[in-house]
């Protein structure tokens, strides 16, 4: 399928990128919220139901047309569904049951740290020194959110269980995104359906187990609501934004962007779940998107650098 490349000056693929990063910054969000009413796998086996049912009517036509390419490219299918739609989340709600949807966010801006060298090692992009200092800007950033703005506090920084799984979480997200210009010739919506239902899948034989157990899916307002989100914002929206954009902008462009995750969901935690903001916080946001300007600054300045890149 020919995804066409962004012209000279064009943002929209950088405001797709910008509504992925949003929408899973909310993510952890509406996941901490109602952890203990919603198990990990109840929570992504809801999350992609609701979203497959979603996207089927607008998908049905490009379906019929795309499933021979599905058939005969079923392991790639199957890898983009297990790294992406079903490891990811079930990762990242089985982690969140241990940590702050803070800490959530903050650990998934760790994600440009990861793609950056599995970009150089699968596909041998690179990076120049104006995006080598926006990262160092962003992670600094973030660094300042992690240590409450005092750097003697990374002496005292530790992870419990819940941080590593989000962090393996973020290595199986960092993979997808390198390999997203792999995946099969079809449809967004085509290729966003039939991986939802791997990770749909994947989940019927643990949440079935959970329900067995007398785990079950506590129905109120707050589930409902929180689920809805998961499965229009996060699953839906935010990754036909993100699948159609990468490929256009290429990884390592596109990755600048997931530090934004935390400035978004850190608002959301403050308003939602009134985990507390700070001056520190504050500092941290500013750092992040100055991080984010700079390392698009040499990229638009030069429209014909994603070609020298090799960006597909």
């Amino acid at each position: 399928m020919n995804q066409g490349k962004p012209g000279p000056g064009s943002i929209v693929p950088y405001l797709l990128l910008i509504l992925s990063t949003a929408s899973w910054g909310g993510n952890w969000v509406a996941s901490r919220a109602v952890y203990q009413e919603v198990t990990p796998f109840a929570m992504v086996f809801w999350r992609w139901g609701i979203a497959a049912l979603i996207i089927f009517p607008f998908a049905l036509r490009h379906l019929r047309r795309d499933l021979p390419a599905a058939l005969t490219h079923w392991r790639r299918i199957l890898f983009f569904g297990l790294a992406g739609p079903a490891a990811f989340p079930i990762l990242g709600y089985l982690g969140i049951r241990y940590t702050t949807a803070v800490n959530a966010s903050i650990l998934n801006s760790c994600v440009p740290l990861m793609t950056i060298p599995i970009a150089w090692l699968l596909l041998r992009h690179t990076v120049k020194l104006p995006q080598v200092a926006g990262l160092i800007c962003s992670l600094a950033g973030v660094l300042a959110i992690i240590t409450a703005g005092n750097p003697e506090n990374i002496a005292l920084l530790s992870f419990n269980p819940g941080d590593l799984l989000i962090l393996s979480a973020v290595v199986l997200w960092a993979i997808y995104t390198v390999m997203l210009h792999r995946r099969p010739p079809m449809h967004p919506l085509s290729f966003l359906f039939f991986t939802a239902l791997v990770a749909i899948a994947v989940c019927v034989p643990f949440y079935a187990r959970e329900i067995v157990s007398g785990d079950t899916f506590a129905v109120n307002w707050r589930t409902l609501s929180a689920v809805g989100y998961l499965a229009l914002f996060p699953s839906v929206i935010a990754f036909i934004c993100w699948n159609h954009a990468v490929p256009l902008v290429g990884p390592n462009i596109a990755t600048f962007f997931y530090p934004t995750a935390p400035v978004f969901g850190s608002m959301a935690a403050y308003m939602v779940l009134d985990e507390q903001l700070h001056v520190y916080h504050l500092a941290g946001f500013v750092l992040v998107l100055a991080g984010l300007v700079l390392s698009l600054f040499q990229f638009r300045s030069a429209p014909g650098d994603a070609e020298r890149r090799g960006v597909k």
